[in-house]
């Protein structure tokens, strides 16, 4: 392979050319070069206000929502994943408990329980189901519980007892549950 500024003419047969490889003569300098100067540090700036700072707490919610009931239920029925909270008025050997009924189109009874915290050998005192029959789509549920013992812890529970939409059966979970609450 042959290289070089004549060799394409020394192939075609093209005569020698002259070029030039220097720039042509000007009057400023290929390379302008400025004086600059050094930026200045920077200075902090205050406005004439401070900013404003919260001061005190932020206020807190109550303890315990208070449902407020509305003239047309909710939309959908009872989210079996989340069990809600449930209000107990203890008495000697009863006990009443009220809850907000959200209805639902699917929903056919709620059953109620206590069960005991006094941990004993041998078999455990069962109270049983109390079967509460909503009178109403939704709206305040009251019901009272019996055969109790004396000044003895119990966790209240409430079951809502639902049909299915696949039509397999009636479907049942806990949707309230207390905490522990003891007779007088």
């Amino acid at each position: 392979m042959l290289s070089g500024c004549g060799v394409l003419d020394s192939l075609t047969g093209g005569g020698s050319t002259s070029t030039s490889a220097s720039p042509a003569p000007s009057a400023s300098p290929w390379i302008v070069v400025a004086q600059g100067s050094a930026t200045p540090a920077p200075s902090p700036s205050y406005s004439a206000t401070a900013p404003s700072v919260p001061t005190g707490f932020l206020p807190v919610a109550s303890a315990y929502p208070t449902v407020t009931p509305s003239a047309t239920c909710p939309p959908g029925t009872y989210d079996f994943a989340r069990i809600n909270p449930l209000a107990v008025t203890p008495g000697t050997t009863t006990a009443k408990v009220s809850f907000y009924n959200i209805g639902g189109y699917n929903l056919v009874q709620f059953r109620l329980t206590a069960i005991s915290q006094r941990l004993q050998v041998g078999l455990q005192h069962d109270v049983g189901w109390v079967t509460i029959t909503p009178t109403a789509s939704c709206g305040q549920v009251t019901a009272t519980i019996t055969g109790l013992a004396r000044k003895t812890g119990y966790v209240f529970s409430i079951d809502a007892v639902v049909t299915r939409r696949s039509g397999d059966g009636p479907r049942a979970a806990t949707v309230f549950r207390s905490g522990v609450v003891y007779t007088t």
